[in-house]
């Protein structure tokens, strides 16, 4: 169980697949960990790439102040794994909250990104729905987690039974101060009219076909806005692909590697 001092964190991360293949970093949701992206690490373990996941600031195992983070906060903290450990240029893939990390640090960090892969990303133009960021909301999820676990459950309908305690145990480890501060960040993240700045990385943009979570017209306003981004709807999935169906989401994301 790796960690690595990175700024005022002690950051827990998963580290698989070949020591010296080309780098890709897998930045998790909301309410999630790198646990998440076990089953892609198992699939891409045996390819030339050397696989890192970390828990973002509040979340997992990951050791540090959740009370007072932005989205360029976060991306931040992964740069500085990210240099940490000798990286370089990196792949980065994102799910939900992860994925406008990942466009964060690509606007943060453009030479150092070879690639994008966003699955299910949220708002970039800072008009989440207000009833989302609401408060009381929030409150009653942290303080009744029987609530929580059932939002929880709905990001991932699709998941079988088993082996969901696994993912679930690992979401709830998350600070009541990083799930007071996530709609705040993402209400003051509003980054729709830089998108541009990322030509020429290549991108692609997934979604769940029955994602109830992200609305459609919201991925697209990033798969629209980044240059000659591709646009990819997964069937049989929901808000997380790569827990619900991960040999189809592997599938695409080694197609988009290669291209890339």
């Amino acid at each position: 169980m790796p960690f690595q001092a990175v700024h005022d964190l002690k950051m827990h991360y998963l580290d698989q697949g070949d020591p010296d293949g080309t780098p890709i970093v897998f930045i998790h949701g909301n309410v999630s960990s790198s646990v998440w992206w076990q089953y892609t690490l198992d699939r891409l373990s045996g390819l030339p790439y050397r696989l890192i996941a970390p828990d973002l600031r509040g979340r997992g195992e990951t050791e540090g102040p959740a009370d007072s983070w932005t989205i360029e906060t976060l991306a931040h903290d992964v740069r500085g794994l990210v240099e940490a450990l000798g990286l370089g240029s990196v792949h980065l893939v994102g799910h939900s909250l992860g994925a406008l990390v990942a466009i964060q640090y690509a606007l943060d960090y453009k030479p150092e990104v070879r690639s994008l892969f966003l699955l299910a990303p949220g708002w970039v133009a800072g008009d989440m729905p207000a009833e989302i960021a609401d408060p009381a909301r929030i409150q009653m999820m942290v303080q009744n987690k029987a609530i929580l676990k059932a939002a929880l459950r709905m990001t991932a309908a699709n998941h079988p039974e088993a082996g969901w305690e696994v993912l679930e145990s690992a979401s709830l480890r998350q600070q009541d101060a990083a799930s007071y501060r996530t709609p705040v960040a993402l209400k003051q993240w509003a980054v729709a009219q830089r998108l541009g700045e990322l030509y020429g990385i290549p991108t692609t943009v997934a979604r769940g076909v029955n994602d109830t979570i992200i609305p459609e017209s919201v991925v697209l306003a990033s798969a629209q806005g980044i240059p000659n981004a591709r646009y990819e709807v997964i069937e049989g999935a929901t808000h997380s692909p790569n827990v619900e169906v991960p040999d189809t989401f592997v599938a695409l994301l080694r197609a988009h590697l290669e291209r890339a």
